[in-house]
């Protein structure tokens, strides 16, 4: 699972990092990100190139009646998304990149669980694998939301977690935005793990186990 992001950076890091063409000023830094939110940054690409966009998270398949769905789509499993009816239309068509510096994961069968930070060991941002999708709301206007896919965990996840997010290398990252050049087939292979020697990983603070905890120590290592 990947249920808690932190994106911590300014609009213009990202815009240069994703080479966008647009400006979003409406985004803002978080360091404690949840489902629920409709305000998470997603890059796609457009006829005008990268594109960053607010969108939801979870997705709303475009076919829903009601936004508040009976299953869960903040993650879709990297190995099932051919045989799921929300995800087999899109990844050939609607593929995305969320941008984070880090996410955390929670460590243990049951509570009180460990909360882990995890992250590059470069400190530099770095990009999701996810799909996006649009929905009519009621009142007519279109809301566009993402699901990060996640994948089998590497050797330092396995310590923590059965499932990570799928990150992508930065040069792998065209490519899977690319789906008028790239079919699925092509880019199915870059949901592998990433690989463990270029990843960090710390203990912290229970604090975050509140969603509405938002401050910079919220990935602050945990004292002994």
């Amino acid at each position: 699972m990947c249920n808690r992001v932190r994106a911590s950076f300014e609009f213009r890091e990202t815009k240069v990092r994703w080479n966008l063409f647009n400006d979003l000023p409406e985004f803002k830094p978080s360091y404690n990100i949840a489902p629920d939110r409709g305000d998470i940054l997603a890059v796609v690409k457009s006829d005008a190139g990268n594109a960053g966009r607010l969108m939801y998270w979870p997705l709303i398949p475009s076919f829903a009646k009601e936004m508040r769905l009976k299953y869960s789509t903040s993650n879709a499993t990297a190995e099932r998304l051919l045989e799921s009816a929300v995800y087999k239309r899109l990844v050939g068509k609607r593929r995305s990149l969320i941008p984070i510096n880090g996410f955390y994961e929670w460590q243990g069968a049951k509570p009180p669980k460990r909360p882990f930070y995890i992250y590059l060991k470069s400190e530099e941002p770095f990009g999701l694998a996810g799909l996006w999708d649009s929905w009519k709301k009621p009142d007519g206007s279109i809301l566009e939301s993402f699901t990060i896919i996640t994948t089998e965990p590497n050797e330092l996840i396995r310590t923590i977690h059965r499932r990570m997010p799928a990150i992508l290398h930065r040069d792998d990252e065209a490519k899977w935005l690319d789906c008028a050049a790239n079919t699925f087939n092509n880019v199915q292979a870059l949901l592998n793990p990433f690989p463990s020697e270029l990843m960090a990983a710390h203990e912290i603070s229970k604090r975050i186990n509140n969603p509405k905890y938002d401050a910079p120590e919220c990935s602050a290592p945990v004292e002994d």
